[in-house]
């Protein structure tokens, strides 16, 4: 009845610690393992249950979580999803939050970190007819943040309930912020203070609801397409065709990146919404480095996302 689906870029050392433990959760029946381009294949993962499959897709040179959460919940073979990251302990409870035909189920950031887990937000249980109703994951946000809270929105909007999964269902193993997006930014090693802002959790937050509500994602919408290079039993190979890709304007990028540099020198800076409109983005660079960074060797300051209120709630208003 259940599928469990995560997905992996060179975080297999989680994925190893996890899997056992999903195993013995109760009325499963299905784990997919989406393997985007690790640099050693997974495929040995199938050897330790029956119930493991693993999509591998090749040729992939950073991590793109709604590229590869939509390739493995679409070849999901079950009518209930588990999405559950590489690093996610569920307790056996867990499944007793079964999505029905008008609610679904996802962890609440704001209940995860008053207890220290805030990334419960990207855990989730749904009906697989509520993901293809609603076209998956938005492939417009292709860096780490909001692409959890603009699929349940999309949900929401299409007339299912969002309820919670309590924090206590969930766990989680310990790394840091850079750990979970090393992949993401693959080749961007710089230590500029641009490179650095483009990391940050609230920039990206801010950056990729904007270019949620410039681009939405819907029915219509179209997901990657990619070609089967292998096939084996409960195995195969993937290659996405990137000539495909839905192209994201120049115009509308910019505006997303100046829409999370505002906010970010606002929070910082304490700036009036009419002072913050002044700035362009080699002026915004120039307050966030002032306030967020001691110097450029040094490590930042505490992010902004820590001091920030609600920044999810933000995304209404204009900076």
């Amino acid at each position: 009845m259940f599928t469990l689906v995560t997905a992996c870029m060179n975080r297999e050392a989680h994925l190893r610690q996890s899997l056992p433990k999903w195993l013995r959760l109760p009325h499963l029946t299905e784990i997919l393992v989406v393997d985007w381009s690790n640099r050693q294949p997974l495929d040995d993962l199938l050897a330790i249950d029956p119930r493991v499959r693993v999509v591998r897709v090749e040729g992939e040179p950073k991590w793109i979580l709604s590229y590869a959460y939509n390739a493995g919940i679409a070849r999901a073979t079950q009518p209930v999803i588990v999405k559950c990251d590489a690093d996610c302990i569920p307790s056996a409870e867990l499944l007793n939050y079964a999505p029905g035909p008008k609610h679904f189920f996802a962890g609440y950031w704001r209940s995860g970190a008053a207890v220290g887990k805030p990334s419960v937000n990207g855990q989730c249980i749904f009906l697989k007819s509520q993901f293809q109703a609603v076209n998956g994951y938005s492939e417009v946000i292709r860096t780490y943040g909001r692409d959890d809270e603009d699929f349940y929105d999309r949900l929401i909007a299409h007339g299912h309930e969002r309820k919670e999964i309590p924090p206590a269902c969930l766990d989680f193993l310990d790394h840091s912020h850079d750990d979970r997006t090393a992949n993401q930014f693959a080749g961007a090693d710089s230590p500029s203070l641009e490179r650095r802002v483009s990391r940050d959790p609230l920039y990206n937050e801010m950056h990729n609801g904007w270019l949620a509500r410039a681009m939405p994602w819907d029915s219509a919408s179209r997901r990657a397409a990619y070609e089967e290079i292998a096939s084996a039993d409960r195995f195969c190979v993937l290659r996405r065709d990137r000539s495909l890709d839905i192209t994201i304007p120049s115009t509308i990028e910019s505006q997303a990146r100046l829409f999370a540099l505002r906010y970010m020198a606002k929070q910082l800076a304490g700036l009036s919404d009419g002072a913050v409109n002044t700035l362009d983005d080699r002026a915004c660079l120039a307050v966030i480095g002032t306030r967020m960074y001691r110097g450029p060797q040094k490590g930042p300051v505490p992010s902004p996302a820590a001091r920030s209120p609600a920044p999810r709630q933000i995304l209404s208003q204009t900076v």
